[in-house]
């Protein structure tokens, strides 16, 4: 029988977060700050999450800090 390769993933979530209200320039500032470190890293830019919670529009992605392969 053969073992699939296991591997342990840790995962960072980046946030940033604006205060509300807030002008409709510094949303967008926050969407391309946003869209462009998700660029940098080859991804889209819809793999972001923006939320509204407690008063603050939060734009959050997660990236994986590294994977540790480990054999059969």
């Amino acid at each position: 029988m053969t073992v699939p390769t296991r591997r342990t993933v840790h995962v960072t979530r980046t946030e940033h977060a604006l205060a509300l209200p807030a002008p409709l320039l510094d949303v967008a500032h926050l969407v391309e700050i946003v869209r462009d470190e998700l660029h940098r890293l080859d991804r889209p830019a819809d793999d972001a999450e923006l939320r509204v919670a407690d008063g603050h529009l939060i734009a959050a992605y997660e990236t994986q800090r590294a994977a540790a392969v480990v054999g059969p």
